[in-house]
């Protein structure tokens, strides 16, 4: 039991590290993210949803193949995330709306002179705020598929057992 207390304070101290050394690097609080909600998931819904939502909208099939994360990401995904500076138009960033209580990894969809429109690949509409500058916390650089898994499962498993899941 001793060893084993020894490996997990070793584990957690060096992703302390990496989260603190990456951070820096990119230029972001938050580093790495666990994908939580199926949001950015492209399936029949988001087909529905996004592809037609975005035609309506004035993105042309070229426009949409040229998004970064075109094709979106998974419950469950890894996102490694730089500093927020340059937010285009089709960029996906992570933002913390200070009325809630959890973070947000959507596609920008407009940008206005108050803030940003953010949308959800899979969501029928964009989120119901415009998201301040101050809120952006990340932009989306790479992807690593399942890696999230790590952090989601023992997550949802305190939220369902302490019956406080955010979503």
């Amino acid at each position: 039991m001793n060893k084993l207390v020894k490996d997990l304070i070793w584990a957690f101290s060096v992703a302390m590290i990496l989260r603190f050394a990456f951070g820096f690097i990119l230029g972001s609080q938050y580093p790495f993210v666990a994908v939580m909600s199926p949001s950015m998931t492209h399936d029949d819904v988001a087909t529905n949803n996004h592809y037609i939502w975005m035609a309506k909208h004035g993105f042309t099939t070229q426009d949409i193949q040229d998004l970064p994360f075109h094709n979106g990401f998974n419950k469950g995904d890894a996102l490694i995330l730089a500093g927020a500076k340059d937010v285009s138009i089709g960029d996906v960033v992570l933002y913390i709306n200070p009325n809630l209580e959890y973070p947000i990894i959507h596609r920008v969809v407009n940008i206005t002179e108050e803030g940003y429109i953010t949308k959800g690949d899979r969501n029928a509409a964009p989120d119901p705020w415009v998201i301040k500058p101050t809120w952006l916390k990340g932009k989306a650089l790479f992807l690593i598929p399942a890696l999230g898994w790590i952090r989601v499962l023992p997550t949802e498993l305190l939220y369902r057992i302490s019956n406080t899941y955010p979503l």
